[in-house]
């Protein structure tokens, strides 16, 4: 598929909300260069939420999407969305409250899609990243996407506050109340984005991965010659991570 106008999209008019049609756009864009590592294949979606995800993957080229998503009333409501906006897919919806223990064999997917999901997800988040490795299949891939960056100096997914993320959990939500950038009448702090994902904290429960570099800007060149991750300070970076065998 060739993902441009995205407005002529057929898909657009389908989707629930300002922010699904605005998720599924950013999808199309920061996925299409990665075709390669998923199109013809078996995909998982890790917190498939409504299915945006899983329709722009499968406008991608993805061969089926599996998706897993806590939460009952989203899987409830996505396959009517998926059947709409990509009919005729091989898709399949699974409602798995707890996510550290997912129900696929071990190696099952060449391909695993993260996307706008481990900001949700209370610290320490190792049990999570360590389940979807061990479902990942030698040789596949874990992309992580649309996440924010916890390095990046300005929080910029739930209060927009600098250096708030640094900051303990108590101390950060205390600032962002006097600050008038949370309502907690209207969403949980916990699972709101406020603290990000940073590339060590991810790799830390892991053994045998190879990170396959973002190099589009400057700074990722640059990055990448100083010996560092490349997206290392990106505030919304792509993490691609390579399972291969530890003792290579």
């Amino acid at each position: 598929m060739d993902a441009s106008p995205v407005s002529a999209d057929p898909v657009l008019p389908l989707l629930p909300s300002k922010t699904e049609r605005g998720r599924y756009i950013t999808l199309l864009s920061s996925l299409s260069s990665w075709r390669p590592l998923f199109a013809g294949r078996r995909v998982l979606d890790f917190g498939a939420s409504y299915g945006t995800s899983m329709v722009a993957l499968i406008r991608l080229g993805a061969r089926e999407v599996v998706g897993v998503e806590p939460d009952a009333s989203r899987v409830e409501q996505a396959p009517p969305l998926v059947a709409k906006a990509a009919p005729g897919a091989e898709v399949s919806f699974h409602h798995t409250p707890d996510t550290t223990a997912l129900p696929f064999k071990d190696g099952e997917f060449t391909f695993i899609l993260a996307n706008a999901v481990f900001e949700h997800i209370p610290q320490p988040r190792d049990a999570f990243v360590r389940e979807l490795w061990r479902v990942l299949a030698p040789g596949g891939y874990l992309l992580i996407n649309e996440t924010p960056n916890k390095y990046f100096p300005k929080e910029t997914h739930t209060t927009g506050l600098w250096f708030n993320h640094w900051l303990p959990r108590s101390v950060a939500y205390r600032r962002a109340l006097r600050r008038g950038r949370f309502d907690p009448d209207r969403r949980d702090w916990e699972s709101s984005g406020w603290r990000g994902l940073g590339y060590y904290e991810l790799v830390r429960p892991l053994n045998g991965y190879q990170l396959v570099p973002e190099q589009t800007k400057l700074r990722h060149r640059l990055f990448k010659r100083l010996g560092f991750p490349p997206s290392l300070l990106d505030p919304y970076p792509v993490w691609i991570l390579r399972k291969v065998d530890p003792r290579t």
